[in-house]
């Protein structure tokens, strides 16, 4: 009770603006109760943040044999939904860490754990001839990762209708494009060959 009623008095009023009494009267308890499960304002705040972090940035499961394509297909849809569904809260996260240093590392850590995991595949896909084994996979984690997070951001702060199923297929293009990912599923048609004069 007295996370969804800190979520909704953190995106209402704010975090520096919101009150514990604030979030108290939101849940139906009393001050003493609050106490009992937290410290502080900020106690609350960042369990919120390691929730709603965990759920943007976890992997949904998905079959072994899977295609590299339909993996990363996945996690692009699984991203920009769950940023979609928490938006107003994200936005507070987002200015807090400008400024509370355990929030900013708190979003680091995840974001690290992510490109850790994406760097992984990344190289057995090098490993296994799939992808190009040029490309530096802990650079391309971050840099594919950067570019999901600030679609995700520009399509939710615009506010307007958007077609996931469009934008998901366009981030995996780009991704298995960026990394040379060779596959029946992602490979081109190829251009007819012309003689040179």
């Amino acid at each position: 009770q007295l996370m969804d009623a800190a979520r909704i008095v953190f995106e209402r009023d704010g975090f520096l603006r919101a009150r514990i009494a604030d979030i108290c009267d939101e849940a139906g308890m009393s001050h003493g109760s609050f106490y009992t499960y937290f410290v502080s304002k900020e106690e609350i705040f960042q369990e919120l943040v390691d929730s709603i972090e965990f759920d943007l940035l976890r992997v949904d499961p998905i079959a072994d044999d899977a295609e590299p394509s339909d993996r990363n297909r996945s996690a692009n849809r699984h991203y920009l939904e769950t940023y979609r569904n928490n938006a107003a809260i994200l936005r507070v996260i987002q200015q807090v860490a400008t400024f509370d240093e355990e929030v900013r590392q708190t979003r680091i850590k995840h974001q690290d754990a992510l490109a850790h995991a994406i760097e992984r595949r990344t190289r057995d896909y090098q490993e296994q001839g799939l992808a190009d084994g040029q490309i530096n996979a802990w650079f391309a984690a971050n840099a594919l990762g950067g570019m999901v997070a600030f679609v995700s951001d520009q399509i939710v702060s615009r506010d307007v209708p958007v077609d996931i199923d469009f934008v998901v297929e366009q981030l995996t293009r780009l991704w298995a494009n960026a990394i040379g990912l060779n596959t029946d599923q992602q490979r081109s048609p190829k251009r007819p060959q012309t003689k040179s004069s």
